[in-house]
C-alpha cells in the first residue's frame, strides 16, 4: 500500500503534476474539481475515456464517464459553445 508521501506513486508533486499535464493540449482540455472533471475535446469519446483511466484522480476509483447531466442539467455529452468540433464529457472518481 502506498504511504501519503508518495504522491500517489510518483514520488513527488512535481512528477504527480507532470503526470496530470501530460495528455492535456488544445485538442484534450482538463477542468478538475473535487470529484468531476470535465473534458473539452475534439477526441472522441473513446479517446477522452481512456485518456481520463490514465490519470491521477487520488482515488482507487479512477476517473470514470458520469452516466448523469451537468450540475445545471444539461445533458453529458453537450457540444461546446465556444469551440466548433469540441465535445464537453463529464466524468467522476
Amino acid at each position: 500500500m502506498e504511504n501519503e508521501g508518495s504522491f500517489l506513486g510518483y514520488g513527488s508533486p512535481e512528477a504527480l503534476e507532470q503526470a496530470i499535464k501530460k495528455d492535456e493540449s488544445s485538442e484534450f482540455q482538463v477542468h478538475e474539481g473535487i470529484a468531476y472533471a470535465r473534458v473539452c475535446t475534439s477526441l472522441s469519446k473513446e479517446e477522452a475515456v481512456a485518456r481520463m483511466r490514465r490519470r491521477p484522480s487520488g482515488t482507487s476509483h479512477g476517473w470514470v464517464f458520469a452516466d448523469e447531466p451537468f450540475s445545471d442539467a444539461t445533458p453529458n455529452p453537450c457540444p461546446c459553445d465556444k469551440l466548433p468540433n469540441h465535445t464537453h464529457y463529464l466524468f467522476a472518481c
